[in-house]
């Protein structure tokens, strides 16, 4: 006889509904009195039959066929004797289909940042690397002939301080426009960088050219220039100020994004969103910094007190969605579109997938976090990829290899977790990041529980959230 038991599972109370997250799926589904009559665990034995679940059950036979019929559609019940076999796939043959190329112009900083991963920050100039036309126009080329299928392309470009070499930027933009016309293709653009540059050439160059902007700035002055300086000591936020004012002053072209870095400390983050977002960043995201340094990196409690001003923030976010209007805290976003799309994911993120990086002699890295780290390195943009060492990381990092993963019921959102995060902090590229698991879970949590009150307070709020995720970069005041 066919038995039956509950998946995997995680359920949650919001707005006075229950909720029910499947963790192999990662689906949602509300559940009424007689969905929790079955799949509550304290009302059937581990292994059940269809009889067992109906015993449970109070309605109609044939409403008690329909019920149990639709929870092994939903994979809500699962055979018992079904076993969790790993996907068998040959890493070595599977398909690299470029989408996006991280390039780093240019080597050199002008800010001497603390914290800064990137090594030696805020060195001479002069002493630095910089991208040749020579690589650049390879690199372009190298998108395009490895970009397969995709009718959508997107070059970022890094540093160091990208804007230090903005000629070759020009250039860059220029020929990738030609190549992608010439593929028949759409060719995006974005940057990031520091803000001190942006004078009206730089402003003017980034809005005709329709680049997607993402400024590196900690917060309102003081949080701000604790750790991003000048090499000379000199603080930074007021050098900033001016050029930031004008390129947030135009809101005809895309809206600009803020990423924070949080070092030493949390307890401002409320304010320093509130801020950002009067500036006119259309949102801002925050990132605790990637450091073994314990003078920088947070502690425990400061974990704690960041998860604390999440939730404080998720509750005006709530409010602003029940107004129909975006509150931009893109960390919640983020987890809100994840839950809501249910893409299960075996890797954490696109590195080594659809993302690489490009160092300014044209060598391949997983990622802009990782280049210059030689276990890092691909192959580069003259000789192709490294398809052994791809296939060797491919084969490492997938979240089903990873041991200490294999039960958590956020594996198909997290799937370990930053893999420079785990470099850094963890010794080892493929490395589970166990020293965020226990926040993680419960950032998904909160996440869940937004996401439950979203559905019945704000019906449809959530599916236009994904929707501009996928179709428009960002969304400005209200949707």
């Amino acid at each position: 006889m066919e038995t039956y038991k509950i998946a995997e599972n995680k359920m949650f109370h919001a707005a006075g509904r229950d909720f029910i997250f499947l963790a192999a799926d990662n689906t949602i589904f509300e559940m009424d009195d007689r969905i929790k009559g079955i799949l509550k665990k304290s009302c059937l034995a581990e292994e059940f039959t269809q009889e067992d679940a109906f015993a449970k059950l109070s309605c109609p036979p044939e409403d008690k066929n329909e019920l149990f019929d639709e929870l092994i559609r939903s994979r809500a019940l699962v055979s018992s004797k079904g076993k969790d076999v790993t996907r068998r796939i040959d890493f070595e043959k599977m398909s690299i289909r470029l989408k996006t190329l991280v390039l780093h112009v240019t080597d050199a900083c002008n800010l001497g940042c603390r914290y800064c991963y990137y090594g030696d920050a805020g060195h001479a100039a002069s002493a630095k690397a910089k991208m040749s036309r020579k690589v650049a126009f390879r690199a372009v080329d190298f998108l395009m002939e490895n970009s397969g299928d995709l009718k959508e392309v997107i070059i970022v470009f890094f540093g160091g301080e990208p804007l230090l070499n903005l000629d070759l930027i020009r250039f860059i933009v220029d020929y990738a426009r030609k190549k992608a016309t010439e593929k028949e293709i759409r060719i995006d653009f974005a940057i990031t960088t520091n803000g001190t540059l942006l004078n009206d050439k730089a402003i003017g160059f980034l809005r005709e050219n329709n680049i997607g902007v993402t400024i590196s700035i900690d917060g309102f002055e003081k949080v701000h220039d604790r750790f991003r300086r000048f090499p000379n000591g000199a603080p930074s936020y007021g050098a900033i100020l001016p050029g930031l004012k004008k390129l947030l002053a135009d809101k005809e072209g895309k809206p600009v994004v803020a990423r924070v870095t949080v070092a030493g400390e949390s307890k401002y983050i409320p304010e320093i969103l509130d801020h950002l977002l009067s500036l006119g960043f259309s949102e801002a995201g925050f990132a605790p910094v990637t450091t073994s340094d314990l003078s920088y990196q947070l502690s425990l409690g400061e974990m704690e007190q960041l998860l604390s001003h999440f939730k404080m923030l998720s509750e005006t976010f709530i409010d602003h969605a029940k107004r129909d209007e975006f509150y931009g805290f893109t960390n919640l976003v983020d987890n809100l579109v994840v839950l809501h799309e249910g893409e299960r994911k075996d890797y954490p993120c696109g590195a080594g997938l659809s993302l690489f990086s490009v160092d300014t002699k044209g060598r391949l890295y997983l990622c802009q976090r990782l280049t210059g780290e030689e276990s890092s390195c691909m192959g580069d943009v003259f000789s192709g990829f490294d398809r052994l060492a791809l296939s060797r990381f491919r084969q490492q990092a997938f979240i089903s290899g990873k041991k200490a993963c294999t039960e958590c019921w956020v594996r198909k959102i997290c799937a370990g977790g930053c893999y420079h995060e785990a470099l850094v902090r963890e010794g080892g590229l493929a490395e589970p990041n166990m020293h965020y698991c226990q926040w993680i879970k419960d950032w998904v949590e909160l996440g869940l529980a937004v996401y439950g009150r979203l559905t019945v307070e704000c019906p449809g709020y959530l599916e236009k959230l994904s929707m501009l995720r996928g179709h428009e970069p960002l969304m400005n005041h209200s949707i």
